[in-house]
Order: structure tokens, then sequence, then C-alpha cells
């Protein structure tokens, strides 16, 4: 059976991108608080089962009327057997209450657990396609600043080439001028 201190010193390894630690340690708080409550109702219960049988067993022995107060949920007992059954029927129905409480718990924690792992892998999924689309257009700029370095160097190129044919040119002309 999974206790409290069971709950509260349960480790969880983190991954990157996993659950919000504060948001299970929250979430994990409240399951131990609601767990304390219940097993502290529950030996309360117990007890009172206990002492309900304790005294029918007095009483048995001694051969003396059964003086109970007003007992919830049924009519005149007038036998000894009868508040032993329902003592028990009480118990069991207390028992049942706790395990439907535990059970209504368990499968609240276990929702929440999956619509949190839902939503972050949405957020995991929209992050990834912002990442693609920029990665997207950080490889079309690369590709643009190519396409301008390839251009720029042929008009560099062409400048020279011109600028040394002009200087060759000149250099002609002021030799055949001397």
């Amino acid at each position: 059976m999974l206790s409290a201190e069971d709950i509260v010193n349960k480790q969880f390894k983190t991954k990157r991108d996993g659950y919000d630690p504060d948001d299970v340690d929250d979430f994990l708080d409240e399951v131990v608080k609601e767990l304390r409550r219940i097993q502290i109702e529950n030996d309360g219960l117990n007890q009172k089962v206990l002492a309900t049988e304790s005294r029918v067993a007095e009483l048995q022995r001694s051969g003396g009327p059964i003086a109970a107060g007003p007992i919830v949920g049924t009519a005149e007992t007038g036998t000894s057997s009868q508040l032993l059954q329902l003592a028990r029927k009480l118990h069991d129905q207390h028992i049942q209450e706790g395990y439907t409480e535990r059970d209504r718990i368990i499968e609240e924690g276990k929702n929440h657990v999956t619509r949190m792992l839902a939503e972050a892998e949405l957020r995991q999924r929209n992050e990834i396609n912002v990442l693609d689309q920029q990665r997207i257009a950080v490889e079309r700029e690369i590709e643009r600043l190519k396409q301008f370095e390839k251009e720029y160097r042929q008009h560099l190129k062409q400048h020279l080439e011109k600028q040394l044919a002009d200087l060759a040119n000149s250099g002609q002309e002021s030799a055949n001028s001397f």
C-alpha cells in the first residue's frame, strides 16, 4: 500500500522540457494531505468499530441489554448480532468510501498528468516549428548573402580589369606621346 511518506520521499528525475517540478511538488503535497486525512479518518472509524465490537462482546458475555444511541440508517435493532452486523457494514462502507476517494484522487492525478503532458508536447511542437521557420529564414539569408558575394566579386573583378585596361591604355598613350 502506498503511504503518505512514500509520496513525500519519492524523487523524480528532471529532464529537459519535462514537467515543472514546482507543479509536481504542489500536486503531490495535495495528494499527501488528502491521503493523511483519509488515513486519520479511517483510523478513527476503525477505533469506533473496535469499541463497538468490544461493547457488543461485553454485553453478550454479561447477557445485559444493549443500550445504544440512535444508529444512522437502521430501525430498531433487537439483537447484539444485528448491532455487530451494522457496525461491520458501517466499517465496510467507510473503507469503501476511502477506496473510492483514493481512486478518485488517483484518477484526478492521472488526468492532470495527462493534461500537463499534452500541453508540454504541444509547446514542444510549437517551439520546434518556430525554430524550423527561423532555420529556414537563416538558410535563405545565407544563400542570399552567398549570391551577393558572388555578384560583388564579379563586379569587383570587372571593375579592376577595366581599371587595369585603362591604366595599360593610358600608359601606351603616354609612351606614344613621348
